[in-house]
């Protein structure tokens, strides 16, 4: 698990909030910071932020690691630099339709940040990343549910009860999308060598499960993709679905 809040705070606030500064004498810098945080998200996609060093990255954008060490610090502003980035690629959630609608958009859109960049969910949630676009998206996420009577702690609770519902179905669905690759196997082979095997040993010994199968519990809503990817993504929105309903039983009382 990566932990933010590792780096220089002074430095971190800086880079987030003012960029890199424009030296005052000398030849102007070359690059610009958020080139060089793309570099880094891009490396990270590819093998995850516990592989992704400063060397690296360095040689990812063709120069050397003194050179960027004038940029970024180290490793540990980078990567409150690379979170505050994807949340400033997503739109933020406007009240438009309703505050239902809004916190819908809310999860949709980050668990496709999840789905894009999966390395995410390694990224511990626990000390927040202070920069400008996680603010601004969160505190947009928050305006949503204005005007509807809920307190400060109600707000505030309920918000992090859809981002929470959010990253733990995006795990779900991450590791569906993984599989095939990290295990050899499809989801249909994996199924068609088990599937023989389960029905004998089940052999009619749990009835309420067999029920349950018998009547579609464990259908999914498509099937043009592979089931347990398709199975996630309907929890997601079945679990997605039951935060909301809550939250609208909330406000009505």
């Amino acid at each position: 698990m990566e932990y933010a809040g590792r780096g220089d705070p002074a430095r971190t606030m800086a880079l987030l909030w003012e960029g890199v500064p424009v030296p005052r004498r000398g030849p102007r810098q070359r690059l610009e910071l958020q080139r060089i945080v793309d570099a880094a998200i891009a490396e990270a996609d590819r093998a995850g932020p516990a592989a992704l060093s400063m060397r690296a990255l360095a040689q990812a954008l063709g120069i050397g690691p003194a050179t960027l060490y004038t940029y970024v610090p180290g490793k540990a502003e980078l990567l409150e630099l690379m979170v505050d980035r994807i949340a400033a690629t997503q739109p933020l959630p406007v009240a438009d339709a309703g505050w239902r609608a809004g916190l819908h958009d809310l999860a949709t859109t980050d668990l496709a940040a999840y789905r894009a960049h999966p390395w995410l969910l390694q990224v511990a949630t626990s000390r927040t990343v202070f920069g400008p676009h996680v603010i601004a998206r969160y505190d947009a996420a928050l305006a949503l549910l204005d005007g509807t009577g809920l307190s400060g702690i109600e707000v505030a609770g309920c918000v992090a009860a859809v981002e929470a519902q959010t990253r733990g179905a995006a795990g779900a669905v991450v590791e569906a999308e993984q599989a095939p690759a990290a295990t050899g196997s499809s989801d249909d082979e994996w199924w068609d060598d088990r599937a023989p095997l389960l029905a004998e040993h089940m052999d009619g010994r749990f009835p309420r499960l067999a029920a349950l199968e018998a009547a579609g519990a464990f259908a999914v809503s498509d099937t043009s993709l592979p089931y347990t990817l398709q199975r996630a993504l309907d929890r997601f929105s079945f679990g997605l679905d039951l935060v909301l309903d809550a939250i609208g039983s909330r406000i009505a009382r």
